[in-house]
């Protein structure tokens, strides 16, 4: 084993020195070596073993999960079995200036649609987004709200948050273990919020934290306080209560790209997110944990030609209770309450005076046993089930916003065996959806309404079903450091009310048609592989240094694909409504993610290559499901150095973005059109004054290229071109 582990460190050397290099050709030479090189030592290390019959017992890590899902954390992305990725605080703040949409961009198979006047973020995770593709959530509460709001909007689920607040964001891939992939396609994603520990300093119960930020260029400065305190119940200090609160305030204003010419004044980035939290959790013994939490969130901005009021807030209740030196319960129980208000002022256009409301609640309870069977097997199995409701209201000024109720359930179990260097999951959940809507009037002799009778329409509809959704997975480990795991699953998410019920787009107050319902409309309905290696050496090339490396590969196959298309419908002709795609849509690629970690010097590299081209319908581009196409592939090569006692860091960054499309509109429904590719440079550093107090900087788009943002949206060229230089500059301290 000493020898195949000099020989890896070996074949690795060439690789990690040409990570130094910011080239983004780079990134294909790394993964081929990588590749190929990993395949040839652990083929030898196999046959190895296998001569001297010598075995090595798996160590694994769990990620099926509660309410919060399946995420991990930090380091232990490199030691799961399965395409989890995630954004820490100091990174997306360092790096990314606090623009998680930039850090989500930098991440391997995750991408967002991004537009300067709208402070939503729309997650996309490899290919597909919007209307539940993507479990967006805060905190494990799902954010499910919409308003298709004309050309500039893609009518899908945006999450708003303030970015200051954020404690760091986990990204689950594929198909999502327990209550976070109910009734979810591709995969979850959860911004975490501050926490106790992110703003008191180790060994300490008491402790503020505060980060003051000004820039140019947009950017017209944030703050954020925050403070918590911990006592500890009878002298006990296994029991405590603590309790966290946290106020933020960022300010945004309007632009100029490359060449120097502000965004356009109908779609300014000006807008004002404003935020707080308050976290209390009392543990009376090492048995018993609640959690009581709420987050608000409000912000004002003009989009799509339209002052926008907008308030979120989430409220939530998390139990756990693991009783001492019992393998068999390891319970928690968890809900939540989410609200998302919008109003348009009452002055502008034919849809002045819309209020929105979209109500989401739910719960659920899961449970983890484990037995040895014998001295060497060992069985895991993890079981519960979830619920989760979401309501949508507006008023008579609805446009393409039909009200109605979607409501999922799920039952779910994995069982897990671990033998030797294997580790075999099984795993098993029922999911069921239930729509309400209301079908609004259509004429006598359209469509599938009899001529010469009464008008058709005008009532409620209900219509639910369920499926069944198998998944196994296979992990082995050859030896401590190499890990290699398969994955293949179903899943699936049902049709909202938004696509069932689409009664075209009536302009000012009106319910629009219910011959654009389509009550039939199926679930998508996905089968996926995942297969992929980890690699965690520490001593690669010297006895300080951390390398870690992990490479998947996807393939999803979807069936019933929906998109927004024109119908022809008896006596009325091409009508658009949403539509399943006949056919298979396949979705497949490469996500590459890597670091290598000498202390005084650093490197970090993200990698995307995938063909993941949405269908599109002829409704695409005009508002109507605008079709997500990101690019065909996209990267990140981070490096950097820290001096003076690793007090200070200075970094850059090269954020390569390939080519992409988008779907037109007006005379060009259902075209897409190419968008060029482009790189982005970046500058960032950070000064220790003590070690609970720093200065930092960030320059974004050093070189002051001017280019049209990847997943924009269809208009024009002025609207939706990136950011020219900015700096943003800071300060930070713990005390």
């Amino acid at each position: 084993m000493s020898v195949v582990r000099h020989c890896l460190r070996a074949s690795f050397a060439g690789t990690i020195l040409s990570l130094s290099g910011l080239s983004i050709a780079g990134l294909g030479i790394f993964t081929g070596m990588a590749a190929a090189q990993q395949r040839e030592v652990a083929a030898q290390d196999a046959a190895k073993d296998k001569a001297a019959g010598s075995t090595t017992q798996l160590q694994t890590i769990t990620v099926t999960g509660g309410l919060n899902g399946p995420f991990v954390q930090g380091d232990g992305i490199y030691r799961a079995p399965a395409a989890v990725s995630s954004v820490s605080r100091n990174t997306l703040q360092e790096r990314f200036g606090g623009d998680p949409q930039a850090a989500l961009r930098s991440t391997p198979g995750v991408f967002t649609r991004q537009q300067s006047s709208q402070p939503g973020i729309e997650v996309n995770i490899r290919g597909m987004s919007g209307f539940g593709r993507v479990n967006a959530m805060i905190d494990g509460v799902p954010q499910t709200f919409r308003n298709v709001a004309g050309h500039a909007s893609s009518g899908g689920t945006l999450l708003y948050v303030q970015p200051e607040l954020l404690g760091g964001i986990d990204v689950s891939k594929g198909a999502v273990g327990g209550a976070a992939g109910m009734g979810t396609l591709s995969g979850a994603a959860n911004f975490r919020t501050l926490d106790f520990d992110d703003i008191v300093l180790p060994g300490r119960d008491v402790g503020v934290l505060t980060r003051w930020k000004a820039g140019t260029n947009g950017f017209r400065g944030s703050g954020m306080l925050a403070g918590a305190a911990r006592a500890n119940l009878n002298n006990d200090k296994s029991s405590n209560v603590s309790i966290l609160g946290a106020f933020a305030r960022t300010s945004f204003g309007t632009f100029k790209n490359g060449d120097g010419v502000y965004v356009d004044s109908g779609r300014d980035a000006t807008n004002r997110p404003g935020g707080g939290l308050i976290k209390f959790e009392i543990a009376p013994s090492s048995e018993h944990n609640l959690k009581l939490g709420a987050r608000w969130y409000e912000n004002r901005f003009t989009y799509a030609n339209y002052e926008q009021d907008l308030k979120n807030a989430s409220y939530t209740a998390n139990y756990a209770y693991t009783p001492d030196d019992n393998d068999w319960i390891d319970l928690k129980v968890n809900a939540y309450y989410n609200r998302t208000n919008m109003d348009y002022a009452a002055t502008g256009g034919s849809y002045r005076g819309r209020k929105t409301d979209d109500r989401g609640y739910g719960f659920d309870i899961s449970n983890t046993s484990k037995t040895m069977l014998s001295d060497d097997v060992q069985l895991k199995l993890f079981y519960g089930g979830s619920f989760g409701s979401d309501e949508y209201l507006i008023n008579s000024y609805r446009g393409a916003n039909p009200p109605g109720t979607l409501k999922k359930s799920s039952g779910f179990t994995d069982a897990t065996l671990s033998w030797n260097i294997f580790t075999l999951t099984g795993g098993l959940r029922y999911d069921h959806w239930n729509v309400e809507g209301y079908q609004p009037a259509y004429a006598a002799g359209t469509g599938d309404c009899p001529a010469g009778g009464p008008a058709c329409g005008n009532k409620d509809i209900e219509r639910s079903s369920g499926k069944w959704l198998p998944k196994v997975s296979l992990t082995a480990q050859p030896y401590d450091g190499l890990e290699l795991y398969a994955t293949y699953a179903h899943t699936f998410r049902p049709p909202t009310v938004q696509e069932m019920f689409f009664s075209l787009i009536p302009i000012g107050a009106g319910l629009g048609s219910g011959i654009a319902n389509n009550l039939n409309l199926e679930p998508e309905y996905s089968k996926g592989w995942d297969i992929g290696v980890n690699f965690t050496e520490d001593g690669l090339l010297r006895s300080d240094d951390k390398f870690r490396l992990k490479t998947g590969f996807f393939h999803n196959s979807i069936e019933n694909f929906v998109v927004n298309d024109f119908v022809d419908v008896p006596n009325r002709g091409p009508t658009a409504m949403w539509i399943n795609r006949p056919g298979i849509t396949k979705m497949y690629g490469w996500e590459i993610e890597g670091s290598y970690d000498l202390g005084f010097f650093y490197t970090n590299v993200s990698y995307t290559k995938a063909t993941t081209d949405q269908p599109i319908g002829e409704g695409a581009g005009a508002g109507n499901g605008d079709a997500f196409m990101i690019p065909d592939q996209y990267g990140t090569l981070d490096a950097g150095f820290r001096l003076f006692d690793e007090k200070l860091t200075l970094g850059a960054q090269a954020r390569y973005f390939g080519k992409s499309s988008y779907a037109g509109f007006g005379t060009d429904f259902g075209q897409k059109f190419a968008l060029p590719s482009y790189i982005l440079y970046d500058l960032y550093g950070s000064y220790k004054l003590k070690e609970n107090a720093e200065l930092f900087f960030s320059v974004e788009n050093v070189a002051n290229k001017n280019y049209r943002v990847a997943v924009s949206g269809p208009l024009g060229e002025n609207e939706y071109s990136g950011k020219g230089r900015s700096f943003i500059f800071g300060a930070s301290a713990k005390f």
